[in-house]
């Protein structure tokens, strides 16, 4: 069996063309006018949105009335009233009637002696001096040979030192330091300080009471 070809009669009804039985140049024009009125709301929005809006700022001025202050009132002047003066009656004169010189009587006894103020007191007698006694050596120490120093005792080198030392109450030498040594460097001022030390004082008084005081010692060192 044989395909037979479909002929379209004029009677048929016509076929559609275009989108949606829209012809494509209708379609066309259409989309161009909403795409416009899309653009123009756009631009609309965006203008009212950024467009700065101006207002008008009026400044008004404050009128402001200075009043002066009233003045205070003058002050009132007291007027003081004069105390009252007492009415004083004078006291009467009192009449006295001077001894006739016929009716005097002259007095013959012997002489009266009126004692006069009293004499100021003696000063007090000055505070008598005080007895004071110095430092002194009760049992003085003496160089040994263990005490010369190594260093002078090889050279073969005398010498000396001077010691300031404190002496106590009890007796006994403290606080030993070496004022001066010759010949410096030889150990003669170590030396001195350990002689000193092994010492006995009779400590300083005043009115008997022993107290602190402060000697100085000079301590030789001799080859013999």
């Amino acid at each position: 069996m044989t395909d037979v070809a479909y002929h379209r009669s004029r009677y048929d009804v016509p076929k559609k063309k275009g989108f949606m039985g829209v012809s494509y140049p209708v379609l066309i024009v259409c989309l161009l006018i909403v795409t416009l009125l899309f653009a123009l709301l756009i631009f609309f929005l965006q203008q009212s949105k950024f467009k700065l809006k101006e207002f008008n700022y009026v400044d008004e001025s404050v009128e402001v009335e200075l009043v002066e202050p009233v003045p205070p009132p003058p002050p009132k002047l007291q007027v003081r009233v004069p105390a009252p003066v007492p009415n004083v009656t004078p006291p009467p004169p009192v009449n006295i009637t001077p001894t006739k010189k016929e009716d005097r009587v002259e007095y013959t006894g012997p002489p009266v002696n009126i004692p006069g103020p009293p004499p100021p007191p003696a000063p007090p007698a000055p505070p008598r001096p005080s007895t004071i006694t110095n430092v002194q050596w009760s049992r003085q120490p003496r160089p040994t040979a263990d005490d010369f120093p190594a260093r002078a005792l090889e050279r073969e080198i005398s010498g000396s030192a001077t010691v300031e030392c404190t002496a106590r109450s009890n007796g006994s030498p403290a606080n030993c330091r070496v004022v001066s040594e010759e010949p410096a460097g030889m150990g003669f001022g170590r030396a001195a300080v350990r002689v000193v030390q092994r010492g006995q004082l009779s400590p300083r008084t005043v009115d008997g009471a022993a107290q602190d005081a402060t000697f100085r010692v000079r301590v030789p060192f001799t080859l013999g």
